[in-house]
């Protein structure tokens, strides 16, 4: 019977341990901001304040439509997968995307506050 209990801890132990694992982001992301995302077509604008939005009072927003991937892997905030079905929870959030050769999106991740942050201060 102790065998069997310290078995069990330790396996539980083994398949927790890679989530406590960092993520760790790709060099070839963009940064944006899912605006919208309806089936299979996602809107993204800019993540920075741009000057062209400040002159026009933010008439021009600088949002482009891109089509997922058929392979697309969306990450959550806390590295989980999700569905793509579900991006519609995440609108006016931060996330990095990464696009494949035929530029439609192959991965999303959601980014946390300090993400975004460390993100956006070196891409400046």
């Amino acid at each position: 019977m102790k065998f069997l209990r310290v078995s069990v801890c330790t396996l539980i132990f083994l398949i927790a341990a890679h989530s406590w694992a960092g993520r760790i982001l790709p060099n070839d992301i963009q940064i944006a901001v899912l605006k919208n995302a309806v089936g299979k077509e996602v809107v993204l604008g800019s993540a920075k304040r741009g000057w062209l939005r400040t002159v026009t009072l933010g008439i021009v927003n600088g949002n482009k439509s891109f089509l997922l991937s058929s392979n697309i892997r969306v990450r959550n905030d806390r590295n989980n997968f999700e569905t793509y079905n579900k991006l519609q929870n995440y609108r006016n959030r931060t996330v990095a995307v990464r696009f494949d050769r035929s530029e439609r999106i192959q991965d999303i991740w959601i980014l946390t506050a300090e993400e975004r942050d460390r993100l956006l201060r070196s891409n400046q």
